[in-house]
């Protein structure tokens, strides 16, 4: 017999042996069975764990992921950029633009 069936036998005879009524019985093999997962708590307590802090990110973590979500600005965007926010141009910058 393995530590733990044997550790959950003397559990379950320990509950049996103090407890009064048989609501409290089913209870306990209905709770038994249904984290009968074959986990002990420790691996429980940092699967649950993982999984609610996988959810929360912190501000420097969502600061750091949207850095890095940005894409970079290639040359053609950049200038077109430039262009867009640039003032016109005087007569005298069109003619020399034209004639150099």
């Amino acid at each position: 017999m393995n530590e733990k069936g044997f550790f959950a036998s003397m559990c379950d005879f320990f509950c049996g042996l103090f407890s009064s009524g048989s609501d409290k019985n089913t209870a306990m093999a209905s709770a038994s069975t249904a984290n009968n997962d074959r986990l002990t708590g420790v691996e429980r307590y940092i699967r649950n764990q993982a999984a609610t802090t996988a959810k929360q990110l912190t501000g420097v973590e969502k600061y750091i992921r949207n850095q890095t979500a940005a894409k970079p600005v290639t040359g053609v965007e950049a200038y077109i950029q430039n262009q867009a926010t640039a003032k016109p141009l005087t007569g005298v910058e069109k003619y020399i633009r034209n004639h150099s």
